[in-house]
């Protein structure tokens, strides 16, 4: 299951890496002028943005809880 990381998945990852800065600034400029609505959104999507840049670690995890739950259905 262990793939290579080509250098197109390795920008993509800085990007939502940058994405999510963005996001978090943005956000804390709004909620500063007191837009708390807009600011929990950019929050929201700077939220999205790490979780797609930590998309291999999570597929991994996913991976293994399906292994886990098929190892342990096959001894019952």
């Amino acid at each position: 299951m262990k793939k290579r990381k080509t250098f197109g998945q390795i920008i993509i990852t800085a990007m939502f890496i940058w994405s999510a800065l963005l996001c978090h600034f943005e956000a804390s400029t709004l909620r500063e002028e007191g837009d708390f609505s807009n600011a929990a959104l950019y929050w929201f999507f700077g939220f999205t943005a790490v979780l797609g840049a930590f998309r291999f670690k999570i597929a991994e995890l996913i991976y293994g809880i399906i292994e886990f739950k098929n190892k342990y259905k096959n001894r019952k």
